[in-house]
């Protein structure tokens, strides 16, 4: 694993391609235990750098590189902002691999309906490119 640094100073066309990449944003806008400010936050917002290194690979080898984009972070992530939030990341994630695509807005769900799910979870997401 190879670690580049700041996310801000990082280009996606400027380093080699790799089928892979990992990452986390800061949690503190997302957790229960925040202020919940979401991704608009001035933390957890640097999702969005990732998101931006990824589509400037993937310009720079023709949809080729990276096969694969994790996102990590914490539980809180589902619920911030209603849901929008991880609905986003989705969103996000999958327009790295077709522009096109968009992630459709729950109808409900527990949480709208008053009834939420505490069990834990892994949030990650993935983006593939065709070969």
């Amino acid at each position: 694993m190879i670690h580049l640094g700041d996310i801000t100073k990082i280009h996606g066309d400027q380093i080699e391609p790799v089928d892979c990449i990992t990452f986390g944003s800061p949690c503190q806008d997302l957790s229960m235990a925040g202020l919940r400010a979401g991704l608009e936050g001035k933390n957890s917002g640097l999702f969005t750098e990732a998101i931006r290194v990824i589509v400037e690979m993937r310009v720079a080898t023709n949809g080729m590189y990276p096969a694969f984009a994790i996102w990590e972070n914490v539980p809180g992530a589902f619920s911030s902002n209603g849901g929008e939030d991880f609905r986003t990341v989705l969103e996000k994630l999958a327009h790295a691999a077709q522009p096109d695509v968009s992630i459709p807005r729950p109808a409900g769900g527990a949480m709208v309906q008053g009834r939420s799910n505490h069990r834990k979870r892994l949030v990650s997401g993935m983006a593939v490119a065709q070969r």
